[in-house]
């Protein structure tokens, strides 16, 4: 008899225990709210991740915890590398139709006339708005940008002639790359990064951090032109050793797929044609 008063006493006292530390745990989010009332939901999920070492990521009004961004860097070094003109896509690139789009795009976020924001900006605006649609077979039409934009769909060389326009209405250095193998061909572009490439790669993480769920070891392509194979041979070096360099060119996957700098099309292909576009 004992014995079972004992059991029930020490499992009251475990309830009780439990009891305490949940209203505890449940005052000190009480607390941290009122604390919070000025703050936005941005900066209040940013603040309790805080807490656990981890990164705030705001998502439909829901507050995620997350390790952070850190870059793998994959590149590619061609010396000798000639640019064409820019040919049909120079008859349809238009920058004065979606000058409005793109300003518009890169004002949504704090520090706007960044490389990295004016980079994040269009690609996240372009992959939330326009669909993968194929032309129909022998139709290659190219569509002006801004008629992309309207029927909100286009394939990869009408992705690229957009984001081509957006990138140079924004002072960004955009030029078209067709690859094709055997049986394959595609579109992207290459943007010409005129800062030098850690204060980029800083500045982008942080945006990924922020506004994107991706964490943890994530790709970045880079491409580099220079006039021989030993200048070549020489960033191939400074990049293995994790040296700064001045300039670069970030690629960007027409489709818009992941974010910026995710994927390289050129992968797997047998001949590649660099295209300028702009003026």
């Amino acid at each position: 008899m004992g014995n079972g008063i004992d059991k029930q006493k020490v499992f009251l006292i475990a309830v009780i225990i439990v009891l305490l530390i949940a209203f505890a745990l449940e005052l000190k989010y009480i607390e941290f709210i009122l604390g919070t009332m000025t703050y936005s939901e941005e900066e209040r999920c940013e603040l309790l991740c805080m807490e656990k070492n981890q990164i705030g990521y705001l998502s439909r009004n829901v507050c995620y915890c997350k390790e952070g961004v850190e870059f793998e860097k994959r590149w590619r070094c061609f010396y000798g590398t000639e640019f064409h003109e820019g040919g049909v896509y120079q008859d349809r690139f238009n920058t004065s139709s979606v000058r409005n789009i793109a300003v518009s795009s890169v004002v949504k976020y704090e520090n706007p006339n960044t490389y990295a924001t004016k980079v994040f900006a269009i690609y996240n605006e372009v992959a939330k708005r326009i669909f993968y649609v194929s032309d129909p077979r022998k139709d290659e039409y190219i569509a002006n940008p801004d008629e992309t934009w309207d029927v909100r769909g286009g394939d990869c060389d009408d992705f690229s002639l957009l984001l081509a326009s957006l990138y140079e209405a924004i002072d960004i250095d955009a030029s078209i790359v067709e690859v094709h193998n055997r049986t394959y061909g595609h579109v992207f572009l290459i943007l010409h990064i005129e800062q030098d490439l850690n204060t980029f790669l800083r500045d982008y993480k942080q945006l990924l951090e922020k506004y994107t769920p991706y964490y943890g070891s994530r790709p970045i392509n880079l491409m580099f032109f220079e006039e021989t194979k030993e200048r070549c041979d020489l960033i191939n070096d400074n990049l293995e050793k994790e040296n700064n360099l001045p300039n670069f060119y970030l690629v960007v996957e027409s489709t818009t797929e992941d974010y910026a700098g995710s994927h390289d099309p050129a992968e797997g292909t047998e001949t590649i044609r660099f295209i300028n576009v702009g003026p």
